[in-house]
């Protein structure tokens, strides 16, 4: 098992879990029964990204884009997003890693 969790794939899986990407009636694994999915209402993701949603129509409406999206908020907040799975795999790694010293003493 400890190689598993050291796979890219693993990896995204369990990202994938914590933020809500699958269907679990459609995709049934063991770690869906520990893997919290952290956007789920009324969850502390869930209403940090309901707040980001709203502040982002306010500020469409306030540039008058008409189509209620706009480039540079989106390029915003998209590399956060990447910043933070990128960030999120790296803790993992690091999580493993650190597991992985303390039960060779």
């Amino acid at each position: 098992m400890y190689m598993r969790v050291q796979d890219e794939e693993f990896k995204t899986m369990i990202y994938d879990l914590m933020n809500g990407h699958y269907d679990l009636d459609k995709f049934d694994c063991e770690e869906s029964s520990v893997v919290e999915n952290e956007f789920a209402e009324g969850r502390y993701c869930e209403k940090l990204y309901s707040e980001m949603l709203a502040a982002y129509g306010r500020i469409c409406q306030r540039l008058h884009e008409q189509s209620g999206e706009d480039r540079d908020v989106e390029i915003i907040i998209n590399n956060l997003l990447d910043m933070g799975r990128y960030q999120s795999m790296k803790m993992f790694n690091y999580g493993a890693l650190f597991t992985e010293k303390q039960n060779q003493q």
